[in-house]
C-alpha cells in the first residue's frame, strides 16, 4: 500500500482533515532522499578498491620495496585500523549496535583484509606456515569471530565462517558453493553436512540465548545453503538416498519455519526451490516412463500453478500481513 493509498482512506474515514493529508503529502514530496545504502555501497566498494589496489602497487615494485618494508607497511596498516575501530567502539551489547558514523565498520572490514593480505603474503615470501596449511584458514577464523561479536559487524562474521569453512575443507559462500566444491566424494558429503550442521546448530543455540540474534540469518544463510547443495549431490548419485531425502525434507522444513518466524523471502525461496527440485527428481525417478509421458506435461502446468500462487500468497505464508497489523 503506498503513502497516497493511506491517506486516501483516513480520508475516507475522516480520521484526518483535508489540511492536515495536503500537509502531508507536501511534506513527503519535499523531504530529502536517502542516500544511505548507496553511500555505503561506494564506501565498500572503496575497501575493496583499495586492498586491490594496495596489493598491485606492491606487485609491480616489490623489487625496489623489499619483502620486509611490505610487510611493515601491511602490519602498520592493519594496526591502524584496528586501533581507530577499538578507541570509536561502542559498549558490548547482545542487540544490534550502530555507529553514528559508518567509517568504523569499513576501517575494520579494511583491516580484516589486510590481515588475510598479511598472512598470504608471510606464507608466500617467508613460508611462515609451511606446509601447515590448515593454520592459514583457522587463524583467521580464530580472529575474525570474536571481532564479529565485539564490534556487531556482519560482513566480518561472514568472513570468519567462510575461513572456518576453509579449514574444514568446503567452500561455503553462495557464489564458490557449486564451483569449487567436489560433491562427488562421500567423504566430502560428510564434512560439508558436518559443517553446515554444527553452524546451524551454533546458530540455533546464540539464537535461543539472546546473543546477537541479527546475526542468525547469515549463519543460516551461508550454512543452509551448502547443506542443500550437499544434501541433494548425496540423493542423486549416492548410496543410501533415503538418508539425503530425510536430511532435504528437514531442511525445507527449518527454512520454512525460519522464514516465517523472521519474515524472510530468501529462505522462503531456499526451501522451495530446492524442495521443487527434489520433488521434480522424484518425480522422473519413481515413475515408469509411459506414465511419465502422460503426467509430465500435467506436473509441470501444476507445479507453474504453485509458482504463481506463491507469488501472489507469499505474504500470507510468510505472516507479513499478520505481522503489519500487530505493529
Amino acid at each position: 500500500m503506498t503513502y497516497s493509498e493511506i491517506l486516501q482512506k483516513l480520508l475516507d474515514k475522516d480520521a484526518i482533515p483535508p489540511e492536515t493529508a495536503d500537509a502531508l503529502r507536501n511534506y513527503e514530496k519535499a523531504k530529502p532522499f536517502s542516500v544511505h545504502w548507496e553511500l555505503r555501497f561506494l564506501l565498500y566498494l572503496g575497501v575493496t578498491l583499495l586492498s586491490g589496489g594496495l596489493g598491485v602497487l606492491i606487485y609491480q615494485h616489490y623489487d625496489v620495496i623489499g619483502p620486509g618494508v611490505v610487510a611493515g607497511l601491511i602490519a602498520l596498516l592493519m594496526a591502524g585500523c584496528f586501533a581507530w575501530v577499538w578507541w570509536k567502539r561502542l559498549p558490548y551489547a547482545n542487540t544490534l549496535t550502530e555507529h553514528a558514523s559508518p567509517l568504523p565498520d569499513f576501517l575494520l572490514l579494511l583491516g580484516c583484509l589486510l590481515f588475510l593480505t598479511l598472512g598470504g603474503y608471510l606464507q608466500y615470501t617467508y613460508n611462515l606456515f609451511g606446509t601447515r596449511f590448515g593454520l592459514m584458514a583457522i587463524i583467521p577464523a580464530l580472529v575474525f569471530f570474536p571481532l564479529a561479536y565485539r564490534f556487531d559487524h556482519r560482513g566480518v562474521l561472514s568472513m570468519a565462517l567462510t575461513a572456518l569453512a576453509s579449514w574444514v575443507g568446503v567452500a561455503a559462500t553462495p557464489l564458490t558453493v557449486l564451483t569449487q566444491n567436489d560433491f562427488s566424494q562421500p567423504y566430502f558429503l560428510i564434512r560439508a553436512l558436518g559443517y553446515a550442521g554444527v553452524v546451524i546448530a551454533g546458530a540455533w543455540w546464540l539464537d535461543r540465548q539472546g546473543i546477537k540474534k541479527h546475526f542468525t540469518f547469515t549463519y543460516f544463510l551461508l550454512a543452509g545453503n551448502l547443506a542443500f547443495v550437499a544434501a541433494l549431490a548425496g540423493w542423486f548419485g549416492h548410496s543410501a538416498p533415503v538418508v539425503y531425502l530425510l536430511i532435504l525434507i528437514g531442511l525445507c522444513y527449518l527454512s520454512f519455519r525460519y522464514a516465517r518466524q523472521a519474515h524472510s523471502f530468501a529462505f522462503l525461496l531456499m526451501a522451495l526451490v530446492y524442495g521443487y527440485i527434489a520433488l521434480s527428481y522424484l518425480f522422473f525417478t519413481v515413475f515408469p516412463e509411459d506414465v511419465l509421458i502422460g503426467f509430465g506435461m500435467l506436473y509441470f502446468m501444476a507445479t507453474c500453478g504453485f509458482i504463481v500462487l506463491f507469488l501472489f500468497r507469499y505474504k500470507a505464508w510468510l505472516g507479513i500481513k499478520q505481522h503489519e497489523k500487530s505493529v
